[in-house]
């Protein structure tokens, strides 16, 4: 919800971009206390027009900015903002949205009031890191004595290489190490078709989106690049974003002509001792919803996440029931046909090596 990232998908997102403003009277001022970042979608699933919180698959985070005061009053506003413009859709996919019980039963209750339909349609769940109250972290907030032992002796390797570590924080070294970044990521396994291709530079909206988006979001302070590098060459990125007392896991690359070096796991282990030592920083989102993940190892808690899609008029209407059978139909039969196609790689695999 940063302007940050607004101005960057105004430019290069491909598609309108909206973002829903609440304000309070403050004597002859006002001040701002609720936003909400979505783009508008024309054709989803080819007949629903739609606005979404997931721009593009760059932006993880769906969770409106809210006054923590005022929060029923600011989202019964935020929605009353978006059904008042005419040209917009009233329907909301409110993707990555934090499923804190205390922000979703407010939203139930400011839903029930206005008698507006909503349906929760996908769930995921995340590694995260918290202080304790008092300021400090968990007993066993990272790793183990061995894994420790194991940190210091790749440390160890690393100097005796002449790898040496780089955090950028602000500067022009940062648009300089993002496009060094973005080769790294291109000509690793992120940039095979049989990888689906989910490198940022295969797809070319997407490498001008994120280019600006980083460099504006280091000019403010909320951005960080940790890099390893050997000589002149970098070989290994972990670019990790912040707002206010939370850091967010964004992207990781690595030069895989280094992987024996393990140079991901320095790095992730690097920035968690970044993240332990800053007693500014309260939580870590790893933004990594895999359970095989190197945080998802070592840190025990998980933030609930939810795919809600709101019908955001009063009363409700047809179009936003019909869209939302059509879009958990759609879900599940994903679900369905991905684990399905799972199933045979792995039945496949097993009898390659049967053989």
């Amino acid at each position: 919800m940063h302007p940050a990232v607004a101005l960057a998908a105004e430019r290069h997102a491909g598609r309108p971009v909206v973002v829903a403003l609440v304000w309070r009277a403050a004597g002859l001022g006002r001040v701002l206390v609720g936003a909400w970042l979505l783009g508008e979608f024309a054709e989803r699933r080819g007949f629903f027009r739609v606005l979404d919180t997931a721009l593009n698959r760059l932006v993880f985070a769906g969770t409106p900015v809210v006054d923590a005061g005022l929060v029923p009053d600011v989202l019964d506003k935020l929605l009353d903002v978006i059904v008042d413009q005419p040209n917009l859709p009233g329907i909301i996919v409110a993707s990555d949205l934090n499923a804190d019980e205390r922000l979703l039963s407010y939203l139930r209750e400011v839903l029930g009031r206005r008698r507006s339909r909503a349906m929760v349609v996908g769930r995921r769940r995340r590694a995260v890191l918290t202080r304790r109250s008092d300021g400090e972290l968990p007993e066993h907030p990272g790793a183990s004595a061995k894994q420790r032992q194991s940190f210091r002796r790749r440390s160890r390797r690393f100097a005796e290489a002449g790898i040496e570590h780089v955090a950028l924080m602000c500067g022009p070294e940062i648009a300089e190490a993002f496009r060094a970044f973005l080769e790294i990521e291109a000509g690793g396994w992120k940039g095979k078709q049989e990888y689906k291709g989910w490198a940022i530079r295969l797809d070319p909206k997407l490498e001008p989106f994120a280019t600006e988006m980083i460099e504006g979001l280091a000019r403010a302070g909320c951005a960080s690049i940790e890099g390893l590098r050997h000589g002149g060459r970098w070989i290994a990125f972990s670019i990790w974003l912040r707002s206010g007392s939370r850091a967010f896991g964004w992207k990781m690359a690595y030069d895989e002509a280094f992987t024996s070096f393990g140079p991901g796991r320095h790095l992730s282990e690097l920035v968690m001792a970044t993240f332990v030592f800053d007693p500014a920083l309260a939580d870590f989102d790893s933004c990594n919803g895999s359970e095989t993940s190197f945080h998802a190892a070592i840190w025990p808690e998980r933030l609930e996440l939810v795919d809600m899609i709101i019908d955001a008029r009063r009363g409700g209407s047809l179009s936003g029931t019909l869209f939302m059978i059509v879009e958990l139909a759609y879900r599940r039969g994903r679900g369905w046909l991905k684990a399905a196609r799972d199933t045979v790689r792995a039945r496949w695999h097993g009898l390659r090596l049967s053989r």
